[in-house]
């Protein structure tokens, strides 16, 4: 699959939010993540990383 999993960078250390993550927008100033299975995420944060080889995408919190 090709779906990406996300992490929040915090003290330097990378903390999984969500996997197999299908969709990202951006909704009133945060990011909202969504996955294959329908869970939801909201992350007040900005993406920092995307490296698509290892389909991982990094955000630091704002």
């Amino acid at each position: 699959m090709c779906d990406i999993s996300v992490f929040v960078l915090k003290n330097g250390v990378q903390e999984k939010v969500l996997e197999n993550v299908d969709l990202i927008e951006q909704v009133a100033g945060s990011m909202r993540l969504v996955n294959i299975f329908g869970e939801e995420r909201i992350l007040n944060a900005t993406m920092i990383r995307f490296d698509n080889s290892e389909k991982r995408m990094v955000f630091a919190p704002v």
